[in-house]
């Protein structure tokens, strides 16, 4: 190996913004896994209670109510209503800082049905064309996980009545956001 590459191999290492491919952050704890593991077949899955019988987000050891374990996975219902929505102006992740480079980014907070709030990406494209300031609190979304560029689920919302049923489906949705691939960095090593 020449002086020339080890160098560059150096750089790419340590310096995530001279990368050519930039991907989304994928360190994950053991839960974190096992929600992306959970998520996988289904929309969305998360952590029941079997003896309160109560949903857990996010993941966890221990029931946040009756602090029982033996948490078990299992798909849930994914309506709920926003709770608030921002746009993502700055980034300390490579992947996401050249995505707002472009224009801001889109993220909602989201009060499922059965009462945990999640913040998700928001698909603004699924809301009729309509730009994020035209979506207000209180829209009743669809939230679903999926998995992004590094292989983790995240979690996305949609409006409601957007067609979500099928892996197809969603992985279309995921796709037009851009989140399938890594951000590509012209002249990156």
């Amino acid at each position: 190996m020449t002086t020339t590459s080890t160098m560059r191999n150096r750089l790419k290492h340590n310096r995530p913004s001279v990368r050519k491919n930039a991907r989304p952050p994928k360190q994950r704890t053991q839960l974190g896994q096992a929600f992306t593991a959970a998520n996988l077949p289904c929309a969305l899955a998360l952590q029941h209670c079997p003896h309160c019988d109560s949903l857990q987000y996010p993941p966890r050891e221990l029931c946040q109510h009756c602090l029982g374990d033996g948490l078990v996975w299992r798909e849930t219902a994914t309506a709920g209503k926003i709770i608030n929505r921002i746009e993502l102006h700055h980034s300390l992740w490579e992947y996401f800082k050249r995505r707002v480079q472009t224009q801001p980014w889109p993220i909602a907070s989201v009060r499922l049905q059965h009462g945990s709030t999640v913040f998700a990406h928001l698909a603004v494209q699924t809301f009729g064309g309509t730009g994020i300031s035209e979506i207000k609190a209180g829209s009743t979304v669809a939230v679903f996980s999926h998995t992004d560029a590094s292989q983790s689920a995240v979690l996305f919302a949609v409006a409601a009545g957007t067609a979500i049923e099928t892996a197809a489906q969603r992985r279309t949705i995921v796709a037009e956001l851009g989140l399938l691939e890594p951000s590509v960095k012209p002249g990156g090593i």
